[in-house]
Parts: structure tokens; C-alpha cells; sequence
């Protein structure tokens, strides 16, 4: 979400002179659910999930560095053409998802298992890995280096499981989100 800085006239809370206001979502929400609308959701959950905290961490962190550098480590590494990369990855700051995308997720994670599972077992897999695939930048050739087939064949199911995924929320009443 992008925040939009706004001067009002004739406001000044104590000490600010702007006012954030949110910028009004970009994309445009279907009016019913829909086969894309379905699958982009599912990826969403998967990008959402890999930005979580690793749960068997908590309490395991610590204020020391993973790893010690000598002063000859660094070295090295600085020859090697290393060392940028080593202090990018210690410098880095993990964002957390919000609220309302970890609540998007919850929703969104469990429909191939509860709409697919049962009757089309090839879909829900096809949707699920499609969608993780998605999730990471890639594409429906990743599937295939990873579970063999064809990109068009993971494709065409995750498709036509995204639909029924769609028809399904459509029936239950769910809101489009």
C-alpha cells in the first residue's frame, strides 16, 4: 500500500504540518469470484506465508551475529568480491505482512484442499504448486523441473481448479476480497 502525504489547510495537529491518507487500492475488484481473480489470491497467501516468521525460531534469536568474521575472513572476502554481499545480508530487514494480509491468507490457503481434494486431487496439486510457483516469480516450467510433466498441462489444471475454486466460493457466498 502506498501513503499519499496530503497538506490540509487550516490543520496543524500539534507539530505536523502533513497528514498521511492512504492512496485508494489500484487494483479493481471483480464483482464476483473468478478463475484468475482465485489463483492470484492463492499466490498472494503463498508470498504472504514465505514472509512470516519462522515459527521454530521464536525465543532462539539472539542480539549476536550468526557468524563470526575475522579480520582475515573479510579479507578474503572483500577479494573475492564477497564482502558487499555478506554485509547486504546481515544489513537486511525482514518486512512483516499486516494484519489483513495474514487474514487474506488464512482464507485463502485452504480452498484448493477444501474445494478440490476430494474430487480432483490432479487440480489441487496443480493449483497449489502453480501458485507457489507464482509466488516466487516463476513460472509453470519451474513445476516441471521440479515434478516433471508439462508447463501447459500444470497450466490448463491449475486453471481449470482456480474455476472450480471460484464456482465454489460463489456458492458459499463468500466475499471478494
Amino acid at each position: 500500500m502506498t501513503i499519499v502525504i496530503k497538506r490540509i489547510k487550516g490543520v496543524a495537529p500539534i507539530g505536523f504540518d502533513d497528514l498521511f491518507e492512504p492512496e485508494p487500492a489500484s487494483e479493481t475488484l471483480p464483482s464476483a469470484w473468478n478463475g484468475p481473480h482465485v489463483g492470484m489470491r492463492i499466490a498472494e497467501a503463498f508470498a504472504t506465508l514465505k514472509q512470516m516468521p519462522l515459527g521454530d525460531r521464536i525465543g532462539m534469536r539472539s542480539v549476536w551475529p550468526r557468524h563470526i568474521y575475522e579480520w582475515e575472513d573479510l579479507l578474503a572476502q572483500q577479494e573475492q568480491g564477497e564482502l558487499e554481499r555478506t554485509q547486504a545480508e546481515q544489513n537486511r530487514t525482514r518486512i512483516a505482512p499486516s494484519a489483513t494480509e495474514i487474514a487474506n491468507m488464512e482464507n485463502a490457503s485452504h480452498w484448493p484442499a477444501r474445494y478440490l481434494s476430494q474430487l480432483h486431487p490432479q487440480l489441487c496439486e496443480a493449483v497449489n504448486a502453480v501458485a507457489m510457483a507464482y509466488s516466487l516469480g516463476l513460472d509453470s516450467r519451474w513445476v516441471t523441473r521440479k515434478r516433471g510433466g508439462y508447463a501447459d498441462t500444470w497450466r490448463d489444471r491449475h486453471d481449470r481448479g482456480c474455476e472450480i475454486i471460484a464456482a465454489g466460493l460463489q456458492r458459499d457466498c463468500v466475499p471478494v476480497f
